[in-house]
């Protein structure tokens, strides 16, 4: 029977430090996690989570393999093009809905701390 201690969140060093402090990882799942809010699509009803840490910046995160739930990038996958470009309606999407104020500019994100 082996009595071997699970190793900590984020790995050991080789002497058998924890590779990243408690905090740290907190940090990393609040920067991951922390304002972002959820927006559909008006052309396809994809839906994203999305955090805008200012006019300029936009954090999308997908919550499905974009190929398989927006035509647009379905379509460049198929043809085997990049996809990096985005979706147009989607970013439209976005920018309405910043506009409306359902994504919030410079909050939920660990710049504004700073």
């Amino acid at each position: 029977m082996s009595s071997a201690v699970a190793p900590p969140p984020g790995g050991t060093t080789t002497f058998g430090v924890a590779a990243t402090r408690p905090e740290t990882l907190a940090d990393r799942r609040s920067f991951l996690t922390d304002g972002f809010a959820p927006v559909r699509c008006g052309d396809c009803g994809t839906e994203v989570l999305v955090r805008k840490t200012s006019r300029e910046q936009t954090s999308i995160q997908w919550l499905a393999d974009p190929s398989a739930t927006c035509p647009v990038f379905a379509g460049r996958s198929a043809s085997g093009r990049p996809a990096c470009s985005g979706c147009p309606a989607l970013l439209e999407s976005i920018t309405t809905a910043a506009k409306l104020g359902r994504v919030a500019i410079g909050s939920g994100g660990p710049e504004e701390e700073r």
